[in-house]
């Protein structure tokens, strides 16, 4: 059986009585309160209304509207805004750009490292005016070419290595170089000898001839060639051409142009792993290179 005895009850009762009394003594006196009437008691406030919740209101926003997230159309436009000022600033670029990037970047980036390396690395770098291939890597890129090349019975070992070797140049992305140095098409700046070569024309200065700096001598001429003007706005630069470059735009630009350009897409995933094509590199480049 629960609950205090009638000894207990007795006790409390002269215990509260002697505590009464010892309080008065010093002035203190205690009295029973009244309960309050419920008149007097203060109203709780009235609850806000829910938004879009009354009749003819307009509904409720989302907490996942496009206030917080952005729509893929907006990520795009966003994109493209972007992408276009970037063009702009290198489509600017003018003869003294040109020797000022060409002083800056006379001496290695990175020491000597080796070939394949400088390949990983692409997987952390992307070109951010490239609104074929938006957020996908430029290691992303070059699997893209590859599996098209496979599937066209064109992955010679020449196609191949320049494949995986073209865009190195965009490593210097994530030195915080402006993009706008580094990516885009080159056209030709200035006056410049009709028929008199590529290699005696000024043209713009981009990631083609940062790779084509580091490369030229270890590889064949015709590939060297191939990659410091991949990103050539041919028909601005027909006009400049000999015979050597008109010979290697037929036979190596205009069929790698197809895959360099034909083939990007931010939602393919290649289904052949990259590291298929090691042994051509490492062939290629047995030894670590400055770059």
């Amino acid at each position: 059986m629960s609950g205090r005895s009638p000894l207990d009850h007795d006790l409390a009762r002269r215990a509260g009585r002697s505590v009464n009394r010892a309080l008065q003594s010093v002035g203190v006196e205690f009295r029973r309160a009244e309960p309050a009437s419920p008149a007097a008691a203060s109203p709780e406030p009235e609850p806000e209304p829910v938004p879009g919740s009354g009749p003819g209101e307009p509904p409720a926003p989302d907490p996942l509207s496009t206030d917080l997230l952005r729509t893929d159309e907006e990520n795009r436009a966003t994109y493209a805004v972007g992408a276009r000022r970037i063009v702009e600033r290198h489509r600017a670029q003018r003869r003294s750009d040109v020797e000022l990037l060409r002083r800056r970047y006379a001496k290695p980036l990175f020491g000597r490292v080796r070939v394949w390396d400088l390949i990983e690395r692409l997987g952390a770098c992307v070109d951010p005016s490239d609104e074929r291939l938006y957020c996908a890597s430029q290691l992303m890129h070059v699997r893209q070419i590859l599996e098209e090349m496979e599937a066209d019975g064109t992955a010679t070992p020449p196609m191949v290595l320049v494949a995986l070797l073209h865009d190195l140049g965009k490593l210097l992305l994530l030195t915080g170089e402006d993009p706008a140095n580094v990516v885009c098409m080159n056209s030709p700046i200035g006056e410049n000898p009709e028929g008199g070569g590529l290699d005696r024309a000024l043209v713009q200065w981009n990631h083609d001839e940062l790779a084509f700096q580091r490369l030229d001598g270890l590889i064949p001429d015709d590939l060297a060639w191939l990659i410091r003007y991949h990103s050539l706005e041919v028909d601005d630069a027909l006009h400049l051409m000999d015979a050597s470059d008109l010979d290697r735009m037929d036979r190596l630009l205009r069929p790698f142009a197809h895959y360099d350009h034909a083939t990007k897409s931010p939602y393919h995933l290649p289904v052949t792993p990259w590291q298929h094509y090691r042994d051509v590199i490492e062939e290629a480049f047995p030894d670590p290179i400055l770059f």
